[in-house]
């Protein structure tokens, strides 16, 4: 599912880097308003024409959260190495995008994905770096962030129910914009790697559905996405 370079028509990369960029900033302000606590403090002598700056620290449960977060980019660095390729596509693989969001929240689940995505590419070439932009809408915002407000809106009704409908929200239908990506830029055919891509990936959804089950067995996380 990682999109090399050279893959996508460069207006489409480009346009896609940049939603990318504004939704990962977005997040990052969200996530910084999460672990820091404002104390309204203006700082700097306004006589002598300063603006000053306002005041802040980290919450207590600040470092908790950094390091759940570097945890779960761990464990999703690992089992996104392993890739089978697709020969009419790209290739097939897990995302890990659910485990981050319900981890982290949906916002932090967004920087996690993104983060993997970023070294990934940049220190790995698996996925390009031009590519980044649609790398990141796919499994960061529609396999982490969307896929979390799936999961969330079943979670209190039937737990598992929800966690396999968002894996398998996350998985397919990150491969179809991916496949979609690469359609528009005519490096494939729609038509003839449909079947490979959402086959593999149907496939990929049902493994992502126990290896995250299992994940947030291990951390604890309860339905409502809390630690118990």
């Amino acid at each position: 599912m990682h999109i090399p370079d050279g893959f996508l028509n460069n207006n489409l990369a480009a346009g896609l880097f940049a939603g990318a960029l504004g939704m990962l900033g977005f997040c990052l302000s969200k996530v910084f308003r999460t672990v820091t606590a404002s104390i309204g403090v203006l700082a700097g002598n306004n006589n002598n024409g300063n603006i000053g700056s306002f005041a802040f620290k980290f919450s207590d449960n600040a470092g908790k959260y950094f390091q759940k977060m570097a945890i779960a980019a761990l464990w999703i660095f690992a089992f996104q190495m392993f890739n089978v390729p697709i020969q009419s596509a790209t290739s097939a693989h897990l995302i890990g995008g659910l485990f981050a969001a319900v981890l982290a929240g949906p916002f932090g689940g967004f920087i996690i994905i993104s983060s993997v995505l970023i070294v990934q590419s940049l220190f790995f070439a698996d996925g390009g770096i031009l590519a980044l932009g649609a790398n990141i809408l796919n499994m960061a915002f529609i396999g982490s962030f969307l896929s979390y407000y799936i999961y969330k809106a079943l979670s209190g009704k039937n737990y598992y129910l929800a966690i396999l409908a968002a894996c398998f929200f996350s998985v397919t239908t990150a491969a179809l914009f991916c496949l979609i990506e690469l359609g528009i830029s005519g490096t494939v055919s729609f038509t003839k790697a449909f079947k490979d891509m959402m086959s593999l990936h149907s496939v990929a959804a049902l493994l992502e559905t126990v290896i995250t089950l299992a994940l947030l067995k291990v951390f604890k996380i309860s339905a409502e996405g809390k630690n118990e």
